[in-house]
């Protein structure tokens, strides 16, 4: 039998899963890797993983045919280098060569290795076993850590001249506006994304010192989801949230417009923990979609979770 490997690689932990031949998930390999997210540290716990995943099934490694790497970053047009990897500090990376070299360690056959950008593995993932399988024309919105997209048309993914379709969050929004982890200024994740709200509200909480804002500093930063519950009652984190989804809803609209998707996939940490940041932007954002773009659209919440970028990966990488 033949297995694909599908990995996920965040700022925080790397995931991964081993497929079989029907693109059925066979085992769950999980790493924090926070501590250690230089490139050859990052190689080095991917091979590991994937020698316990094939351990645990009784497999050879050389059994593993493909391995899809999904991870957020910015990709070169061969799908072998990572240009900006924010999370990671990762610029200019030949990835693909570095894994090839690692895993030359535990395989006799290097297997075949596609990098994919994580929004577009989420959505491969949806598009094959989840929320829009067979939608053949889909823009998926995560609002999570940070802001991604990426588009489907035709049953294609859209990836544009150098790779880099889809990044929607860093639409700009302001110019010469807050900084964002990308590098540049003003794009509308430096406002809606996770760890900017985060930001902007421990900015308010420095600047009032006010006892109810504290209790939303925890051990692991600022509690999003009970900041989300307060907006009606404390005016500056409403505030926040005003401008923020704003901006969000703006960006959204436009690229609807723009695309005329049948779906409209939204998913990511912040749309499923924070309900009334999720409702407020799409309301805001619907009404202003072109009307002959918004007549048909759906909006479909992502259903496979955290899962969806490995199925995507592994099985983009067995197909290229």
């Amino acid at each position: 039998m033949t297995y694909y490997a599908g990995y996920d690689i965040g700022g925080t932990n790397a995931r991964l899963k081993i497929f079989d031949d029907r693109l059925d998930a066979l085992h769950t390999v999980r790493r924090r890797i926070r501590d250690a997210t230089a490139p050859g540290d990052v190689a080095d716990t991917m091979v590991d993983m994937l020698e316990e995943g094939c351990e645990e099934l009784d497999i050879e490694t050389d059994d593993v045919d493909a391995v899809g790497v999904g991870l957020a970053a910015q990709l070169s047009p061969d799908r072998r280098t990572v240009r900006n990897a924010p999370n990671l500090g990762w610029r200019n990376i030949d990835f693909v060569e570095l894994f090839e070299d690692t895993l030359a360690d535990i395989v006799e056959t290097a297997p075949s290795i596609r990098l994919v950008n994580d929004l577009n593995a989420q959505l491969w993932g949806e598009h094959v076993q989840g929320a829009v399988e067979g939608v053949g024309d889909v823009l998926a919105v995560y609002v999570g850590t940070g802001i991604g997209g990426a588009i489907l048309a035709d049953g294609h993914l859209v990836t544009g001249a150098d790779g880099n379709a889809g990044e929607i969050g860093h639409s700009k929004v302001v110019v010469g506006g807050r900084p964002c982890g990308c590098g540049e200024d003003g794009c509308v994740e430096a406002y809606a994304g996770g760890i900017h709200l985060e930001r902007q509200v421990a900015e308010l909480i420095a600047d009032t010192g006010d006892p109810m804002l504290q209790q939303l500093e925890t051990e692991e930063g600022i509690d999003l989801g009970a900041a989300d519950e307060m907006i009606e009652r404390h005016h500056d984190v409403g505030d926040i949230w005003e401008q923020a989804t704003d901006f969000l809803s703006m960006v959204i609209a436009n690229a609807v417009t723009l695309l005329n998707p049948r779906v409209l996939l939204i998913g990511g940490g912040v749309f499923e923990n924070c309900d009334n940041f999720r409702s407020i932007t799409l309301q805001k954002a619907v009404p202003i979609v072109l009307e002959v773009s918004r007549e048909n659209l759906e909006i479909e919440v992502a259903a496979l979770g955290d899962v969806s970028g490995m199925i995507g990966a592994a099985d983009l990488a067995r197909r290229q």
